[in-house]
Parts: structure tokens; C-alpha cells; sequence
């Protein structure tokens, strides 16, 4: 009762000197006052013009405070153009007051670089001089400065010279207007409808946005434009009543139509785009731009060719990793070694080394000799035991293996990691300007990798890629790789995978006007895109529009196949023929000693 009672001394007291000043305290408490009870603004910032000093502001500022005393927090700014309010702990919907000696006073930038991601929400403008209703420019220069930073839903209060209270806001589409809103219940309802249905209506804007080849995402397909993301952001300019012009931009640097997404961002930045068709991934918001809500979360990896780096003639020691091989070897040598132990235990009467050795031999194979059989003692019983199991799961798993090896005449090398690249010395390209985004996120990639990266332009790029030039890997989003594997699906042997060199994750959304009044729009409307599921039916179409149009095609099977035969085990009778002569070499080398030892 008793800060009513003060509230509207006050009041009175400020009514009462508001002679020269360009507002109406009293008119802006009435005007305000009921959203303070509604609760819709928890935070209220000030943004005071140091050009003129008001003695009765800083009585306004309180009592106002007073008002939304019980909803809202105050924030009083007048000259730090580094804070932003969108980083501060401050809640979502807030309400700002600018004073101002006109659009040429420094508080307008700080209003629009503290409020940066906030445009969207109300503010009141407010001149600290009375308006003559002959000469409306100070007006009018106020609000084309809340067009031209995407103050929508501001207004320029002021009060004219003969009394009166006027509000005036900005409309965008068609066209630029200047709307009389002191009716403001009235425009407050039909703003809260539009904001409560998710739908603006843009009334046949045409926005202005680059239209080119960006498989898979935007493509031009028997006279109409096509794309998995295109698509979507098409049926949304429609669902508000709008649609796309193009803009033309220079041919690429093969003459051709293929996207330069460094140059469509920088059109969003100089605000000749409001928002670009073409989703991308792999940029970053800035002041000057920001991303719709994403559609998906994809991975920046590389794409690297497969590669028949094994002969046929290595087929037999494919079964086994060179760790398994090593530990065979050492068994069949912990073998010789009990051989010799055990010939040193039992004497002469035992055979020699050449014995054990051929016995060895036989443990490993799982061939036990006939002699071991007819005197069979406990140490080789043991022995025996030990390495039937370990030569039946050896042989069996070797077998096995070799024989699914035999069924496919090629075997390939993985290339799954960053050491695998650098061993292969295989080129990697990447655009030009996706190279700088990358050295800017991976400031410590390997010197011998970044070697190897080729940067190009994204016509060359795209030209390689989608052909499969297997000279290169790929630098490519984890949806892109999707639309290019299915040129390839149908295949036995595949050119090309996705390897497990990746390079973070990000979001793939459309490019923005920062502040855009579209934002909320395209927000709510992604949701029901991610609900219905189109997305995925966009992106499982965008291939065939493609295949029709000519831009990629499906890989031709030219590999014949053939049955597993006696060429593959080559290697097998190269061997045997091998020991043969070894064999033969050294029964030569006995029989040759064996008589110089007689004829001695």
C-alpha cells in the first residue's frame, strides 16, 4: 500500500515536470504496468544516453523498477559495448528502454551490440526531446536504424509538441513500412497470435539467396531445384507465404554452378542474404551471422579409397596376424628345447638333434611319429597332450580362415587412422576454405599430415569427389557420405569408406542473419520437420534426383570374379618346391660327407 502510495506520488511529481521532455512518464507506467502483473519480463534493461542529462530519469528508472519489482531484475547501461546480454545469467524474455538524443547518439550502438541475439525481443525507444508532427525525420532515422538491426518488434515512443502520445514501430515484409502502434493492445494481440502460431506472414517477400549445385543438399534436376535440406527450406519460405530469388553469382572456377559457401556466408554477413538455402556445417556464428536450429549432427571425417595392396602370393599368411605367426615360432623352438633337454637327461640311447627337431616339427603340425607312439613315456605323453589341442585349434582356425580368404581374390589394406595416411603418403583434398576452418578448430595437426593436404577449389573438389578418384581422400560431412555411398552399394568391392579419421561434430543448419526475425519461425518449424520424419525421405529421394539429372551415377561392376583355383595356392608349391631343393641340397651335402668320411 505504501509503495502504491509512493508510486504514484511520484508520478504526479514527474508529470508535473515533463514540460520539455519527448516522453510521458505516467503514459509509459500505464502502458507497461499490466505485463509487470502478467509476469512476462524477467529482466529489464536500461540503456541511458550520457549526451544529455535528465534530472527526473533516474526518479523514472526506480519507479518503473518498483513496478516489475517482483518479476524483473534491472541492468543499467550506458557506455560498455563488450557486455552482451545473451551471455549474461540474465533469463530469456527481458524489456529494454534506449533514451536517446537521436539515431547519430553512441548509446544506439551500444543498445544494438549489448542486445546482440536479443533483437527479437520488445524495447522501447525513447527521445529526450518532443517531436514536431511536421517533421517526423528524427522519428523516421530512429526507426529505419530498428529495420536496418532487425528491431522488429521495437518501438520510437516520443510525445508531440501539441501533448499528444504516439508509438511507432518498423515492418519488413513486403517492404519496408512505418506503423502507427499506438493502438498498442491491438498490435499487442495480433503480435501474440503470430508468436503463439509459429507462423509469420511474409506476403510474398522474395528472398534473394545463391542457388547452386550443392549435392546433396541443393541441386537443379529437370528444370526444378532438388536437395535433401532444400526441400525443407523450400516447403518453410512457402508455409510463411514467401519464396526464393535467386542470386546470381560468378561461375565457378570450371565454369560451372558448384556452391562457394565462403562467399554465400559472406552475403549473409553484408545482409544481401536474410538466410541462405543452402545448409552447411562448418562454419561458426559471429555477430554478423548465426545458424538456424540444426537439422542434424554430423561428422567431419575422411573418406579414403580401398586400396589391393596385398598379392595373392602373401594369401597363405593372411589368416594370422604376425604376433600369432611369432608365437608358433617360439612354440616350435620351446619344443627343440625340451628335445635337447631331454636328451640330455636320458643319455646317447635317445635320438639326436635331428630327432627332436623332426619331432618338433610334428608337434606343431599335429602329426605324431610312430616311434613316439610305440615307446610312449610320461614327459612325452604330456607333451603329445598339450599339442593336440594346441595344434587342432591352430590348424582348424587357420583353415577356416584361409578358405573365406580363398572365396574373394582381393584383400584389403584399412586405412582407419592419421599414421595410416602419413604411411601411405596418400594426398588428402580439401577446399580451400574448409583448410582454413579446420587449421583454425586443429591447431595441432601432425606436420607430416598437414603435408599432405591439397587445398583446392570446390568445383575441383566436387569433380574429383563424386567421381571417386581413388589418387586422393576426402575431407566430407557424414550426410554427404551417405548420398555418395549409394553410387557404390551395389558393388562386391567398394572404392571408397569412411574411415574412422574425424575431425569433430557439427551442426548442419542453414545460414542466418544474425537477429533475424525468422528465427523463432524456422525453429518450431524444425521440430515438426524432425518429428515427421522427412528429413530422412528427402535425403533417400535427393539421390535418384540426382542420378536423373546426370551428377552422379551408379559405379559400373567391371571386376570379374572368379572361383577360388590352383593359382591362388602358387605360393603353396612355390614353398614345397623350395624345401625340395633345400631337402635335395643338403642330402647332397651328407652323401658328400659321408664319403670323404670313408675314404678317410
Amino acid at each position: 500500500m505504501q509503495s502504491s502510495l509512493l508510486l504514484r506520488v511520484g508520478l504526479l511529481a514527474l508529470a508535473a515536470v515533463q514540460t520539455t521532455n519527448g516522453w510521458n512518464p505516467r503514459y509509459v507506467h500505464n502502458l507497461l504496468t499490466p505485463f509487470s502483473r502478467l509476469g512476462m519480463f524477467q529482466e529489464i534493461v536500461w540503456f541511458v544516453s550520457q549526451k544529455e542529462s535528465v534530472d527526473e530519469l533516474d526518479q523514472f528508472v526506480r519507479l518503473m523498477g518498483e513496478a516489475f519489482a517482483g518479476s524483473a531484475t534491472q541492468t543499467v547501461v550506458s557506455n560498455n559495448t563488450e557486455m552482451r546480454m545473451n551471455r549474461s545469467p540474465a533469463k530469456r524474455n527481458h524489456i529494454s528502454f534506449v533514451f536517446t538524443t537521436g539515431v547519430d547518439d553512441p548509446i544506439m550502438e551500444v543498445f544494438r551490440k549489448v542486445l546482440l541475439g536479443r533483437h527479437f525481443y520488445f524495447a522501447l525507444i525513447m527521445p529526450l526531446q518532443k517531436v514536431d508532427m511536421k517533421d517526423m525525420k528524427p522519428v523516421y532515422d530512429l526507426l529505419r536504424f530498428a529495420y536496418d538491426e532487425q528491431f522488429f518488434n521495437s518501438m520510437v515512443y516520443f510525445e508531440t509538441k501539441d501533448g499528444f502520445n504516439q508509438l511507432f514501430g518498423v515492418s519488413k515484409f513486403p517492404s519496408m513500412k512505418f506503423d502507427n502502434r499506438t493502438d498498442f493492445m491491438r498490435y499487442f494481440a495480433h503480435a501474440s497470435k503470430q508468436v503463439i502460431s509459429a507462423r509469420s506472414d511474409v506476403e510474398g517477400f522474395r528472398f534473394a539467396t545463391p542457388l547452386r549445385q550443392d549435392l546433396p543438399h541443393l541441386f537443379e534436376s529437370r528444370g526444378r531445384y532438388e536437395g535433401s535440406t532444400y526441400r525443407i527450406i523450400d516447403t518453410f519460405v512457402r508455409f510463411i507465404n514467401g519464396s526464393f530469388r535467386e542470386l546470381q553469382q560468378p561461375p565457378d572456377a570450371l565454369g560451372g554452378r558448384v556452391i562457394n559457401m565462403k562467399q554465400a556466408l559472406q552475403l549473409v554477413r553484408e545482409r544481401q542474404v536474410e538466410i541462405c538455402a543452402h545448409a552447411y556445417a562448418l562454419f561458426r556464428a559471429d555477430d554478423q551471422l548465426e545458424k538456424t536450429y540444426p537439422m542434424l549432427v554430423v561428422q567431419w571425417c575422411l573418406m579414403v579409397p580401398l586400396y589391393n595392396s596385398v598379392s595373392t602370393y602373401l594369401y597363405p599368411l593372411q589368416p594370422f596376424d604376425w604376433t600369432v605367426w611369432f608365437f608358433v615360432l617360439g612354440s616350435f623352438f620351446a619344443l627343440i628345447c625340451l628335445e635337447l633337454l631331454w636328451l640330455k637327461m636320458f643319455g646317447p640311447t635317445m635320438p639326436g638333434v635331428h630327432a627332436a627337431v623332426l619331432c618338433s616339427f610334428c608337434y606343431i603340425i599335429n602329426v605324431p611319429t610312430e616311434g613316439q607312439l610305440q615307446r610312449p613315456s610320461l614327459l612325452r605323453f604330456l607333451l603329445l597332450f598339450t599339442v593336440f589341442f594346441h595344434g587342432f585349434f591352430l590348424s582348424a582356425n587357420y583353415t577356416s580362415t584361409l578358405g573365406s580368404i580363398l572365396t574373394v581374390n582381393l584383400f584389403h589394406a584399412q586405412i582407419n587412422n592419421m599414421d595410416d595416411i602419413v604411411r601411405a603418403q596418400l594426398p588428402v583434398m580439401i577446399i580451400d576454405y574448409e583448410m582454413e576452418f579446420l587449421l583454425e578448430i586443429n591447431q595441432e595437426l601432425p606436420d607430416e599430415f598437414h603435408k599432405l593436404l591439397r587445398p583446392v577449389d570446390a568445383a575441383i573438389f566436387v569433380q574429383h569427389q563424386t567421381r571417386f578418384n581413388s589418387s586422393f581422400a576426402y575431407f566430407i560431412t557424414e550426410d554427404n557420405w551417405q548420398f555418395l555411398d549409394e553410387q557404390q552399394k551395389h558393388l562386391k568391392q567398394r572404392r571408397f569408406k569412411l574411415s574412422n579419421i574425424c575431425f569433430g561434430s557439427y551442426h548442419l543448419a542453414f545460414p542466418l542473419q544474425m537477429d533475424s526475425s525468422l528465427w523463432r519461425d524456422i525453429e518450431y518449424f524444425t521440430f515438426r520437420i524432425h518429428s515427421s520424419g522427412l528429413l530422412n525421405f528427402y535425403a533417400r529421394s535427393s539421390f535418384q534426383a540426382a542420378l536423373h539429372a546426370g551428377l552422379v551415377e551408379r559405379i559400373p561392376d567391371n571386376q570379374e570374379y572368379t572361383a577360388a583355383g590352383m593359382q591362388h595356392l602358387a605360393i603353396a608349391f612355390i614353398y614345397l618346391l623350395v624345401m625340395s631343393a633345400i631337402a635335395a641340397a643338403v642330402f647332397t651335402m651328407e652323401l658328400l660327407n659321408c664319403l670323404v668320411f670313408r675314404n678317410h
